[in-house]
């Protein structure tokens, strides 16, 4: 039999085929005897291999129905056959049955059908099934060539049809099209203009159409160019292509892409041409717009740089960029953009970009480094913003900024700031030593005057008295904030009633205002592991503030309360003035009050019990509405037990409900 009466490609038409081949493959030829007698009585083309390289060169040459193949053969065994016939795009679904009198475990069995057979049988099998079985492909393969046979006598019909209908659909198809169209002899003579250009124009009547009158419909100022190209693209016979304005029936003008094509003969004759016009107006509006829009970003003095979301290759760069990088424009384009943002890698880049594309957020803003071409880094702001296309990708936008002056501000500016610290740590340190002096001798001065201290020196003696007070508390809060910037604020651990911290904390500072009332609630004891003194400083400090802030007088509640097992939760609230909510992450900050000068005290006070606080492991914050009347709730939340000092503790759980 020829080639093509087994299946094999060619030009013409599917020939009939009567007889399915078979495929036989085994190392053994007792075997490949034995199924030859099984198959016979089918009256297919049963062909023989030896092995797996010799059934891949049959299937070069012909089409399989099914194909028989051992599993054990040496050399190439059945599996990696079965694997190279799947990839080839001819034979992936030719249908293979794995025969094998070796391997009938389950894990083996599914080997085979993972790569690509439709069954496997175990030997020694009935013959009966397996001619059944085969006799299944084979009228299947059958059916499927008569299938094909009769698909390419359509298909031979359908193209007779469409050669007889060809003039009258290529008359509807230009009819049909959104574009302006014109057909023209060789000579250049327009004999045909479609629908689209009769609308366009509102030259209903062929009768007068020409290229004079095709050409009154042309700009006065693309005429006579449009008239010369024309002209010699008939003359030379070449296809050629012009923007031009048309004017449409209403009047206006809009740009449009001609394009002329010549028909030839067999010859290669021109027999004709066909011109067609597409209109371009908001295209070109769109690209002066987008060249307005680079001509405005060329002349920023940040680096600029436009990049493709999927390959991540810059397709703009203005002159901004071409000086912070060291480089020219052209030298940027088609870099990748990870090629200038040296800090991130693609991943970590793509995630970046995601929720930009997602629109999830507007932009971004970020601090970073700019590799320059020469392999320095400037330090640079990006605002990234991702701008969606009507068709295609879109683009993303990077604006940097060179922040490099900045930076040595800010650098200048903490440098400022840590000397300004160790000058209020060393002045503190220094205050210590005459403070205590002079707190020694008024002391001393006031036994000596005994209980006269209200009229004349004693009660002058008072006063200084209170006032070198003051000055100490304000030297150590100075002391403990430098403690807390350097991290060397200590804990001294010990086990008490924080109760009765409460009470006593309560009583000292009830005497110093007679128009508040402080009131205790919670527990009858409540024990924990805390630093006594600084536990205490915490809570003179809130109850000072709310007895500071409420001048009005009124009560002043302080409440305890059980956070399970692990924690307890203390809240002062006043009745003042309250503190507005664009204030309240102020007052923890070193001198930050949220009332000025006001109520007095230099804004420490918060700072450091903040500090004192975290340095338990614990959390403090504020809730106020900030109305007069309402007052402020300081919450205090603290581990029942400190296990050991730490600088540099986050914030610890959160509060209890």
């Amino acid at each position: 039999m020829t080639p093509n009466e087994h299946g094999q490609e060619g030009a013409g038409n599917p020939p009939a085929v009567s007889r399915a081949s078979i495929l036989l493959v085994d190392d053994h030829p007792s075997n490949l005897l034995a199924l030859e007698a099984i198959l016979e009585p089918l009256g297919q083309d049963l062909v023989r291999a030896t092995s797996g390289e010799e059934a891949l060169k049959h299937l070069l040459h012909r089409d399989f129905a099914v194909i028989l193949m051992d599993v054990q053969m040496p050399g190439m065994d059945g599996f990696q056959t079965a694997s190279l016939i799947k990839q080839r795009e001819r034979t992936r679904t030719t249908p293979i049955i794995f025969l094998t009198a070796l391997s009938r475990d389950a894990d083996h069995v599914f080997k085979g059908y993972a790569h690509g057979a439709v069954d496997y049988l175990l030997k020694p099998f009935d013959p009966e099934i397996l001619r059944s079985k085969v006799s299944v492909f084979v009228d299947l393969f059958l059916k499927e060539q008569q299938i094909q046979r009769q698909g390419a006598l359509l298909r031979q019909r359908e193209r007779e049809a469409l050669e007889q209908l060809s003039e009258l659909r290529y008359r509807r198809l230009t009819e049909s099209l959104p574009e302006a169209m014109w057909a023209a002899r060789a000579d250049g003579t327009l004999t045909y203009a479609n629908r689209a250009w009769r609308d366009y124009t509102g030259r209903h009547s062929e009768r007068t159409l020409s290229l004079a009158t095709f050409l009154e419909d042309v700009h006065p100022a693309d005429r006579e160019r449009l008239r010369t190209t024309w002209t010699q693209a008939v003359r030379h016979g070449l296809r050629v292509e012009r923007e031009f304005r048309l004017k449409r029936f209403d009047g206006v003008y809009r740009w449009h892409m001609a394009r002329a094509v010549p028909e030839r003969d067999e010859d290669g004759r021109v027999a004709g041409w066909l011109a067609v016009a597409t209109d371009i107006d908001d295209k070109r509006r769109a690209e002066q717009s987008l060249a307005s829009f680079k001509a405005t970003l060329d002349a920023t003095l940040d680096c600029v740089l436009m990049f493709s979301p999927d390959s991540l290759t810059l397709t703009y760069a203005n002159a901004g960029a071409a000086r912070q990088l060291h480089g020219t424009v052209e030298e940027l384009m088609g870099l990748g953009i990870l090629d200038v943002e040296s800090a991130f890698d693609e991943e970590g880049f793509r995630k970046l970009l995601a929720p930009l594309m997602s629109g999830t957020l507007p932009s971004q803003t970020y601090t970073t480094t700019h590799r320059r071409r020469d392999g320095s880094e400037v330090p640079v702001e990006v605002m990234l913003q991702f701008i969606p296309g009507d068709e295609g990708p879109g683009r993303f936008i990077s604006v940097a900024r060179d922040i490099t002056e900045r930076q040595r501000a800010e650098t200048a500016l903490r440098l400022a700031s840590e000397a300004k610290d160790a000058f209020l740590a060393a002045a503190s340190h220094e205050l210590r030593t005459p403070l205590a002096a002079a707190k020694g001798h008024a002391h001393l001065a006031l036994l000596k005057l005994g209980g006269q201290t209200e009229a004349g020196p004693g009660k002058s003696l008072k006063i200084i008295n209170r006032q070198i007070d003051r000055m100490a508390k304000l030297v150590e809060d100075l002391l403990d904030i430098s403690r807390l910037q350097a991290g060397r604020l200590s804990l001294e651990l010990e086990r008490f009633d924080l109760r009765t911290l409460v009470n006593e904390t309560r009583d000292r500072m009830a005497v110093l205002s007679q128009a508040h009332e402080l009131t205790v609630e919670g527990p009858e004891s409540l024990e924990g592991t805390w630093d006594r003194g600084r536990v205490e400083q915490v809570l003179t400090n809130l109850l000072s503030n709310a007895i500071r802030y409420s001048p009005e007088g009124g009560q002043v509640r302080v409440r305890l309360l059980r956070d399970g097992d692990t924690g307890v939760h203390l809240v002062v609230q006043d009745q003042g003035v309250g503190i507005p909510r664009e204030k309240q992450a102020l007052i923890f900050e070193r001198f930050g009050r949220a009332h000025g000068s006001k109520y007095g005290g230099l804004g420490l006070g918060l700072t450091i019990s903040q500090g004192i606080v975290e340095q338990h492991g614990g959390r403090i914050w504020v809730e106020s509405a900030g109305v007069l009347g309402k007052g402020s709730a300081f919450h205090v939340w603290l581990p029942r037990e400190t296990e050991a000092p730490s600088p540099h503790v986050g914030n610890g759980p959160p509060p209890a409900s």
